[in-house]
């Protein structure tokens, strides 16, 4: 049996990267605000005209905040006290209007499904907040803002300090309560029937679940996945580091039974593609095709609405192809490190959850502070939006390990 690790935003964030939307975005106006002169004149590619006099970051160490946006582009600021400036930016790019302000409301923004909705907005009037009428403008101005974001990233991955790796979240012995009962049937068949003890063990464990009883909630075996394949839904390498950085303390400690996991075979496919490869360029888009609204779109017949499609891009490289020979090899546990699970990535997470060698659904959850300060995990979140990847619900119910299974 293998693992396939799914590698979203939060596992470059838990090693040190800013790489979020949101970063990207402040990252921008500031040196739009640093630069103004050399930047906004000279540049081709600018997302605001000369008009624009200032703008605070978001993450700006001043105590100065925007509270409150008008549709004519004037922008509130306070400092905290009685005073407020009125500063006036005039967009050429209103997408970067909508993720700007998307960022500053809600505090987050998820750039590909906004570009989806605004591509949903030209061809349905009655869809709120769409700025477009014209599919090659959309196209244009989202394009500019994808090769902006691969400049940040390579930046940032050149100039930060990566966190060191924590090997426990991926070195886990497969564990029986994890598993459906089809999961479980393929444990006992491939690895407890060795020998008389293991398979009395396995039995004796099945039996007690069944009658509901305590203290066979949790199994762990001494069994590694035999092949471990990373799926990096990011752009920046950090999996490939993971890898080099596994391979060489299975070197170091070849003699510990502890490390025998390390000498198994690891995989790790960037799907959608790396920074500053031409042969395999970045995919940035939107990737649900099982909605009404994507059949709608199909119908019209107009090639520029299907350009940042992500299963199209897919079939540009070799990486998906990869990925389902390897989903088809064998039966396998899915980890979700860092990824939200949004509809952006749909098609191929619904292909990955509902496929029949799928026996498994862990989620690894990422704990932060709130707003308000209090810590609280991922895993409501991650398994609301999983579930909108599944058509049949139960087999998502058979497949989710709970979250007092998760760490």
């Amino acid at each position: 049996m293998n693992r396939i690790i799914l590698i979203g935003n939060g596992f470059d964030l838990a090693h040190g990267l800013k790489t979020s939307y949101k970063d990207f975005i402040d990252d921008l106006w500031r040196k739009m605000n640093t630069e103004y002169n050399e930047h906004i004149k000279s540049s081709n590619d600018n997302f605001v005209a000369d008009e624009m006099v200032t703008y605070i970051p978001f993450t700006s160490p001043e105590p100065i905040q925007i509270i409150d946006s008008k549709p004519s582009n004037d922008i509130i600021l306070s400092n905290g006290y009685s005073q407020k400036e009125i500063v006036r930016i005039n967009y050429k790019n209103p997408f970067f209007k909508i993720i700007t302000e998307k960022t500053t409301w809600q505090n987050w923004v998820d750039i590909e499904e906004e570009y989806y909705r605004q591509l949903q907005g030209i061809y349905n009037k009655e869809i709120p907040d769409s700025y477009y009428t014209d599919i090659k403008k959309l196209n244009e101005d989202f394009e500019k803002i994808k090769k902006k974001l691969e400049e940040y990233l390579i930046n940032e991955l050149n100039n930060r300090k990566i966190n060191s790796f924590d090997l426990e979240n991926i070195s886990q012995k497969f564990n029986i309560a994890d598993f459906s009962f089809n999961g479980t049937a393929a444990l006992q068949d491939e690895y407890f029937s060795e020998t008389e003890e293991e398979k009395k063990k396995f039995e004796r464990y099945l039996s007690a679940k069944k009658r509901g009883l305590s203290g066979y909630n949790y199994c762990e075996t001494q069994i590694y996945p035999k092949e471990t394949l990373l799926l990096n839904f990011n752009y920046t390498d950090l999996p490939k580091k993971l890898i080099n950085y596994i391979r060489g303390c299975a070197w170091e400690l070849e003699d510990k039974d502890d490390w025998v996991w390390a000498k198994n075979e690891f995989e790790v496919i960037q799907i959608h593609g790396e920074l500053n490869n031409p042969d395999y360029p970045i995919i940035f888009g939107y990737g649900d095709e099982t909605g009404k609204e994507y059949e709608e779109i199909e119908k019209l017949n107009d090639y520029d609405f299907l350009e940042n499609i992500k299963s199209i891009k897919y079939s540009e490289t070799s990486n998906y192809g990869r990925l389902l020979n390897f989903i088809n090899s064998d039966k396998y546990q899915v980890f979700i490190m860092g990824h939200s699970c949004g509809l952006s990535d749909r098609t191929l997470l619904k292909t990955l959850f509902e496929d029949k060698n799928c026996v498994s659904i862990k989620i690894r959850m990422f704990k932060y502070k709130n707003s308000e300060g209090k810590e609280i995990d991922d895993f409501s979140k991650i398994s609301r939006n999983m579930s909108r990847h599944f058509s049949e619900k139960k087999l998502m119910r058979e497949k989710l390990v709970n979250k007092e299974y998760s760490k």
